[in-house]
């Protein structure tokens, strides 16, 4: 910066052309092109209908083309939207991050809840749940301002999945309740549909079998009218297990039966399989049962929790106890191991605490650091403040000293004027260099008095040229000899009549003799023509009590005019 400073002063470098530099760089560096913003813009307005093309305008986007905080966390934003719409789950943060920790220092509402609950998802399938809700929990803060109910359904229905994940299964069922309600109010049918699942679900994992079973059946009916297959393989899933969990094995088989009915066995055919083994061995066709079985354990979606409780059920209901006690210990082992698991882990709740409690200190800190830059803002304003008053009181009083100097130059040219000729011939021989000096500053000042810089340029040589006035010890005497001379030794007889009087008292006197005017004096002895006035009175008030001779000549020709 010196450097810079430098070569603009020396003119190596125009400045003005500096400063263009600088902006352009500024521009170019800071600023996103327009036509990347609106592409991005035009991602934002066709994902939900067209997601495909979205993903296809998003990604053809260069990075290093998006520039700019707010423009780079809109721009992931949107992308991490448009993943979202086209099914695409993401277990890294790289692209949500940054955009996260962007919005939730940021006003903008609508996006700041789109953004944290982009961020949210992330961080759920990271397996980071705790901050997967605090990220959810900060998105309905947003959601509290502005109004996106559809959003806000999600935020609680994604509660109710972490909250699942966690085995809170009953704070599960509250969040699915408010979510489900909105749902219901916005006329979202799948939406409401598939939560009536996740509740069922999450009503299996609670042993209230009754309740699960309307959840589910109203889910599936869902299913089959709108001919969703998808959908109707999840809940059937769920209802095979809740028909062995009740040992209703005639709804078993009607449901095993519906997969082919619907043509819906689209996934899960491992846990299919395991359910029809233990319907086949309840009807007694053990041999099916193994073979299924068997099948079931070469499948990549196998999971053999499923088989070891399936084996168990199988040798059950065929009567084979030493098998049958065999697989309920290996699937209790099973269980215990998946327990201890659960059990090991820090609970959500007390996690999200802490993760709060971080936010909330992280959030104190930045406010007692804006109060901190705040308050060195405003202090130094008001030094600033102060200092300009400072000058500008130093600038306006040179200036009226400066008038008033000017004032007291034209009334020295008056003195010479108005004194004897011959006195007036000595006083001139004597200062004519300095008042004509005195002079040329004056025309200075009004040729040129536009700026500050050459008032005070003109104030210094004025002080310079007056000190050498006042200074001059030769000219004094000088002057005091023609004093002397043509007004009858006024000065002899003042310093024979009162020779204690000040040094001060005599110049003030010798310079009123001379016909120097009370401004004039006030100049050469640094004070202000009504302190002349008051120094010339007590001269007099000392001669008229002193009572010599000479005494009354004395004071009248200190009462001239």
């Amino acid at each position: 910066m010196i450097l810079i400073k430098y070569l603009c002063v020396m003119r190596i470098i125009d400045y003005n052309w500096l400063k263009f530099v600088i902006f352009l760089s500024f521009f170019v560096v800071g600023c996103t092109p327009g036509d990347v913003i609106e592409r991005i813009s035009y991602a934002e307005d066709i994902v939900v209908d067209n997601p495909e093309e979205a993903l296809d305008v998003i990604t053809n986007i260069p990075r290093r083309a998006v520039r700019g905080k707010h423009t780079q966390a809109h721009y992931a934003l949107v992308y991490s939207e448009t993943l979202y719409h086209n099914y695409i789950d993401v277990d890294s943060d790289t692209l949500t991050l940054a955009m996260a920790e962007y919005y939730l220092e940021s006003d903008l509402h609508a996006e700041r809840a789109r953004a944290l609950y982009q961020h949210a998802l992330v961080k759920r399938m990271q397996g980071e749940l705790p901050e997967a809700m605090l990220m959810l929990e900060e998105a309905e803060v947003s959601l509290n301002k502005v109004e996106d109910s559809k959003l806000l359904a999600l935020v609680h229905r994604t509660k109710g999945d972490i909250y699942n994940d966690g085995c809170l299964f009953a704070n599960a069922l509250h969040a699915y309740q408010v979510a489900l309600e909105l749902f219901n109010a916005l006329s979202l049918d799948y939406h409401y549909h598939s939560l009536l699942y996740d509740m069922g679900a999450t009503q299996i994992q609670l042993r209230d079998f009754e309740s699960a079973e309307g959840l589910l059946s109203t889910a599936l009916a869902y299913g089959i009218e709108s001919e969703r297959k998808d959908f109707v393989c999840a809940v059937l899933h769920e209802l095979l297990d809740l028909s062995i969990y009740m040992d209703d094995y005639e709804a078993c088989g009607e449901l095993l039966k519906m997969f082919d009915t619907h043509d819906a066995l689209l996934y899960g055919e491992a846990h299919y399989n395991a359910v029809k083994a233990m319907y086949l061995s309840h009807i007694g066709y053990l041999n099916d049962a193994l073979t299924l079985l068997d099948s079931a354990e070469e499948m990549e979606d196998v999971e053999w929790a499923d088989i070891e409780y399936a084996r168990y059920i199988v040798y059950r209901n065929s009567g084979d106890t030493e098998n049958a006690l065999v697989w309920q210990e290996y699937s209790k082992h099973s269980q215990d191991a998946l327990m201890l698991e659960v059990l090991e882990q820090p609970v959500l709740n007390v996690q999200l605490n802490a993760l709060r409690e971080k936010l909330s200190s992280a959030r104190r800190e930045r406010e007692l650091l804006t109060q901190r830059n705040t308050m060195i803002f405003v202090a130094v304003a008001i030094v600033a403040v102060v200092l300009a008053m400072v000058v500008i009181r130093r600038m306006r009083r040179k200036n009226e000293e400066l008038e008033h100097y000017i004032a007291a130059v034209g009334e020295l040219q008056d003195t010479l004027k108005m004194l004897p000729q011959e006195m007036a011939q000595s006083v001139g021989a004597l200062y004519r260099d300095r008042f004509t000096d005195l002079n040329e500053l004056c025309e200075i000042y009004y040729d040129h008095e536009g700026t500050t810089r050459s008032k005070s340029v003109i104030y210094n040589k004025f002080m310079e040229t007056i000190e050498s006035i006042k200074s001059d010890k030769q000219r004094i005497e000088e002057l005091e000899v023609a004093v002397n001379k043509y007004r009858d030794g006024v000065m002899d007889r003042l310093r024979r009549t009162l020779p204690r009087l000040s040094e001060r008292d005599m110049r003030v006197a010798l310079y009123f003799f001379a016909g120097f005017s009370n401004r004039a004096i006030a100049i050469f002895i640094d004070s202000d023509p009504v302190s002349v006035s008051k120094l010339r009175y007590n001269i007099k008030q000392k001669i008229k009590s002193a009572n010599v001779e000479d005494g009354e000549m004395i004071i009248a020709a200190l009462s001239e005019k």
